[in-house]
């Protein structure tokens, strides 16, 4: 139970709300490849329910938190994504996030960078998924964060709040 404390506690930190939402997505049972083809569309939030679908289309209702409701509000509104979750002691460091109906945005630097690579769109947001967490597990000190990606969180772990 220490590590999901320590993955809420991270949470509860993070200064974009699109890191924060990956997060609490991860903690309620949502896949990593589930939250890549969520959009701005797939939530209710008067019934706090989310339309989640897979690579393959296949659809499901997932009951979320009233915080995943906000968080998942917050990240569709997020325009600029600062670095470094906003720890730089000179200057607080931005970039521009591209406007997409996709819940999860990618910088304009990474999409302008791989777009003569890029056929879909959903392994690009799977690839920014990934490198978030990364950059918060070290940031953060904890390899635990990345692992979120790779379990499935048993019912009894997942955050019910």
């Amino acid at each position: 139970m220490i590590i999901f404390e320590k993955i809420n506690f991270i949470e509860s930190q993070c200064i974009n709300p699109q890191d924060a939402v990956i997060i609490r997505l991860l903690m309620e049972g949502i896949g990593t490849h589930e939250i890549v083809y969520l959009k701005k569309d797939s939530l209710d939030a008067a019934n706090r329910l989310l339309v989640v679908k897979d690579s393959y289309g296949l659809k499901r209702q997932v009951p979320v938190t009233k915080r995943c409701v906000e968080l998942f509000q917050n990240a569709l509104q997020q325009t600029k994504y600062i670095l470094n979750n906003g720890y730089n002691p000179n200057k607080q460091l931005s970039v521009n996030l591209r406007d997409s109906d996709f819940l999860i945005k990618v910088s304009m630097q990474d999409f302008i960078a791989n777009q003569s690579m890029i056929t879909d769109m959903d392994s690009v947001v799977l690839r920014t998924i990934y490198m978030r967490l990364r950059r918060l597990a070290e940031f953060f000190s904890t390899p635990e964060l990345t692992h979120l990606t790779a379990v499935k969180l048993e019912h009894k772990e997942r955050a019910y709040a």
